[in-house]
């Protein structure tokens, strides 16, 4: 890793790479985009171990020296959220041991470290720029400056102040959430140190299965700049870390590991880490009245409700939580808990309770469909789904014939209506004739498909109590003949539908002949229109097919 350079005063170096997003934030390392609290406090205790973060090795061969090859690392960190904007952090590292080989190497002696140490005190800010917008991300700003507390004690701490501006995107989500950040690491007087200055960047996502929460955070780092004696340093490191955390109330418990990338100084082969975190409200804290929330979610939507999921820290911690009982383990107190024996999320208006996105009551693990505000329905499939009365696939709002099946159209004023039967006020309308052997009352096999569709639509509008299936025919030929033909085929409808499911207490023929036209018999056309059938509805009932009685019925 080190190359050719000289290792004399080089130990006044910050070796140790883990570094942890503050207290309360939602990754171990990758800091959160948003401050979703006021006077909201966390405080973490993170431990991690490095193996052999920094090795010696001659270019010409293969020979190396394993000059540090482990660091043990307790980071004992603090925060706090005001005016959900500003969030204030400490991290104060102490190395509890580390240990290494002592040896020559190329003509260069080094020296094992070995004891403990305090680290360099780290201060931060982050500032929230704009908050989680559905699915419009959160951003902040943050700067990190470490105080030379260490005195550049070896591999401790840097012999100067370094400084870490940076930017932070990130979203928080029902299921899941995420956070990246990029920036530099600034050390102006670092000429001894063996990294310097450096971009950095991560990336870290988790899924949530109730309290507990698993995912992948990445970490990369590229540095150049000039030794003290005048060679160019440069190298890239990376670490790929899993880590999980579950939070039971106030309090998170982490751990995680993962390998390292690359020959920067500090890169270990691998890393293993622990975390415990607890957090809460200082006195007067909570969520200001009418202000928006700002944490990783920052959505103004869900307030304060999303506010304590975002506080489970780097470290872990579960946020804002009261005193009192939480049976279930979801970090909302019963006092607070709208479902106090579920495990749910701390969303408003029904806070602790399973994710319902779509906000219809029903939660999503049973809602068939979890993103359209639905109601319950004993039919599974459709158990939470907006309603669809007639069952035909087309919901009610898009549906212009709501209790009728029927078929899809792009026309809104005809989607969802049956194709050629349509029942209105007084009639069962039928656009498609019913066509029958010419003189005869014999009906023809294509006119099959529309009776189908009213023995359905009788199916499906039990209040039809009785309907009258009416005969006509155009004026030509003598009326007594018409008359009867009239009659026949009425009689011919009737017997189909009885034969068809049709309850014949439902149905009476009457045959009109030519005395009731709705054209002009003079013209072929109208002749036409005036040879139908007609179906009349003369009763409605409440009670059902009880209401489906003989008789006659008064006009």
């Amino acid at each position: 890793m080190l190359g050719g350079a000289t290792a004399h005063g080089q130990e006044s170096t910050a070796l140790d790479r883990f570094d942890p997003a503050p207290a309360g934030d939602a990754f171990f390392t990758v800091p959160s985009a948003g401050v979703p609290g006021h006077l909201q406090a966390a405080g973490a205790a993170a431990i991690s171990y490095a193996h052999q973060p920094l090795s010696l090795r001659r270019e010409s061969d293969e020979e190396a020296l394993s000059w540090v090859s482990r660091q043990l690392v307790l980071h004992a960190l603090a925060s706090v959220e005001l005016f959900e904007r500003v969030k204030v952090d400490l991290d104060l590292p102490l190395l509890l041991e580390q240990g290494g080989t002592s040896g020559e190497l190329g003509g260069r002696s080094v020296v094992a470290p070995s004891g403990a140490s305090v680290g360099d005190l780290r201060v931060g800010a982050r500032v929230a720029l704009l908050a989680q917008e559905g699915g419009y991300p959160a951003a902040a700003l943050r700067l990190s400056v470490w105080l030379p507390t260490a005195g550049g004690r070896a591999f401790a701490g840097a012999d100067s102040a370094r400084f870490a501006p940076a930017l932070v995107v990130g979203g928080d989500h029902t299921r899941w959430l995420w956070s990246v950040t990029v920036g530099g690491r600034l050390s102006p007087r670092s000429e001894n140190s063996l990294t310097g200055s450096e971009t950095f960047g991560g990336a870290a996502a988790a899924l949530r299965f109730g309290g507990l929460q698993v995912g992948p955070e990445i970490l990369v780092a590229a540095s150049t700049g000039s030794l003290a004696d005048g060679q160019v340093r440069q190298g890239f490191s990376a670490e790929a870390l899993l880590g999980a955390r579950y939070t039971v109330g106030p309090v998170t418990f982490g751990a995680g590991g993962g390998p390292g990338l690359g020959r920067t100084p500090g890169t270990p082969a691998f890393r293993v880490f622990g975390a415990i975190s607890v957090a809460g409200e200082l006195l007067g804290g909570g969520k200001a009245d009418g202000a928006l929330a700002h944490g990783s979610a920052g959505r103004p939507e869900e307030g304060k409700g999303r506010a304590d999921e975002q506080r489970k820290g780097s470290t872990g911690g579960e946020g804002a939580a009261s005193a009192g009982q939480d049976q279930d383990g979801d970090g909302v107190m019963d006092a607070d808990d709208v479902c106090p024996t579920q495990v749910g999320v701390d969303q408003p208006p029904r806070r602790g309770c399973p994710p319902d996105q779509d906000g219809d009551g029903i939660a999503d693990a049973d809602d068939r469909c979890p993103t359209e505000a639905g109601v319950a329905s004993t039919e599974e499939a459709r158990h939470g789904c907006p309603p669809d009365s007639d069952g035909d696939g087309i919901v009610d709002a898009l549906d212009a014939c709501p209790a009728e099946r029927g078929e899809a159209t792009q026309d809104p004023q005809t989607n969802g209506c049956p194709r050629a039967v349509r029942v209105e006020s007084s009639q069962i309308v039928i656009l498609q004739q019913v066509n029958f052997a010419t003189g005869k009352a014999d009906i023809l096999q294509e006119s099959f498909d529309v009776l189908e569709q009213v023995a359905r639509a009788l199916g499906e509008h039990p209040e039809i109590a009785r309907v009258a299936v009416d005969g006509h025919t155009d004026a030509q030929g003598a009326e007594k003949p018409n008359l009867d033909l009239s009659r026949r085929r009425a009689l011919s409808v009737v017997t189909w539908l009885i034969e068809h499911g049709v309850d014949a207490r439902r149905l009476e023929a009457r045959g009109f002949g030519p005395r009731r036209p709705i054209a002009d018999n003079a013209t072929a056309g109208g002749r036409a229109k005036n040879r139908r059938v007609e179906f009349q509805i003369r009763r409605r009932t409440t009670e059902g097919a009880a209401g489906w009685r003989d008789g006659p019925v008064e006009d």
